[in-house]
């Protein structure tokens, strides 16, 4: 292990497990990562260990503190064990208990049990939220679902073609992991919007930092900090983040759709799955135009009015739905 890295990692941990770290820390944090392979191994060996150390520390404490011939104490409240550990761990004591850690983690894994998958949906013309029994909060925007799994080494959610914004409960001892498309999300505490829909994938960061493994599993994860956005579809080669107003893709769970350069087909297919009536295009051209502006979705008549207004088109209601044609 690279000591240096090994030392920075053990710093990092502590100061963002901090109730102050702020949003420039988390922001150094992710340059420090990306600097050098040898810190992202660092860090992602420090927080396995971290998860382990949850249940060794009581009796490292102990070992710690008293000398060899001193009796074992009970130290009885486990609540000391999480302080215990940041303090031990930061002061080098992550190596000592390394291949405790690796053998503890190996029979966690062969123990755990996974429980069979619970579905939640939000139907075309809703919105739903839904809390998890490890207590994060997932909003599910109108047509669309996700299961869940949760086991003793991960939590474990699949989701389809679906958009959802999740605040996702810290654990390090089990990662949330999201299948999405071809790619794996991967996080421990944080919030976030995710939309996947007609096979591309946008993550959006609010807070704290996210990582996701494009395409084949060998793939060099993508560490996505408060702030920026990843895009990128199913089977391409490389994907884009972006810096963006976090604010705007959580704009649908307050009521609003936001868009910024988008092409019209998809405003189109947002407000189909918002209201739950058709609302299509007349032609590929009128699908290609871009459309930018902030949508109050109160009502449909009301949205397509002010769309009317806001582009070239004309909401044209048909026996099947409405239709936007060009002018």
């Amino acid at each position: 292990m690279d000591k240096d890295a090994a030392e920075a990692a053990a710093a990092w941990f502590v100061r963002l497990e901090g109730e102050a770290a702020s949003a420039e820390d988390w922001l150094a944090f992710e340059q420090w990562l990306q600097a050098a392979p040898a810190n992202m191994r660092a860090f992602e060996r420090l927080e396995r260990l971290s998860a382990e150390l949850d249940d060794m520390s009581g009796d490292l404490a102990v070992a710690l503190d008293s000398p060899r011939s001193a009796p074992r104490r009970d130290l009885g409240d486990r609540r000391r064990t999480s302080v215990t550990r940041r303090v031990w761990m930061a002061g080098g004591g992550a190596a000592v208990a390394a291949s405790l850690a690796v053998a503890s983690l190996v029979l966690l894994q062969q123990q755990a049990a996974q429980v069979a998958a619970t579905v939640y949906s939000a139907p075309a013309g809703q919105t739903r939220t839904v809390r998890l029994a490890d207590g994060t909060q997932v909003r599910l925007n109108a047509a669309s679902t996700l299961s869940v799994s949760f086991a003793a080494d991960a939590r474990r959610v699949t989701l389809g073609d679906a958009e959802a914004a999740f605040d996702v409960t810290h654990d390090p001892k089990r990662p949330f992991l999201i299948a999405v498309g071809d790619s794996q999300v991967r996080v421990v505490g944080t919030e976030f919007n995710l939309r996947h829909r007609d096979g591309a994938t946008e993550l959006t960061v609010r807070r704290g930092v996210v990582e996701v493994r494009p395409g084949s599993g060998a793939a060099q994860p993508i560490k996505v900090a408060m702030g920026w956005k990843y895009s990128r579809r199913d089977g391409a080669a490389a994907a884009a983040v972006t810096p963006v107003d976090a604010d705007d893709a959580f704009a649908w769970t307050q009521g609003q759709l936001v868009y910024r350069d988008r092409p019209l087909g998809e405003v189109a297919a947002d407000l189909t799955r918002r209201f739950g009536a058709p609302v299509t295009v007349a032609d590929r051209r009128t699908a290609e135009l871009r459309f930018t502006g902030v949508l109050v979705t109160d009502n449909q008549a009301a949205v397509l009015r002010r769309l009317e207004g806001f582009a070239p088109v004309t909401a044209v209601r048909t026996a099947d739905g409405v239709v936007l044609k060009g002018r």
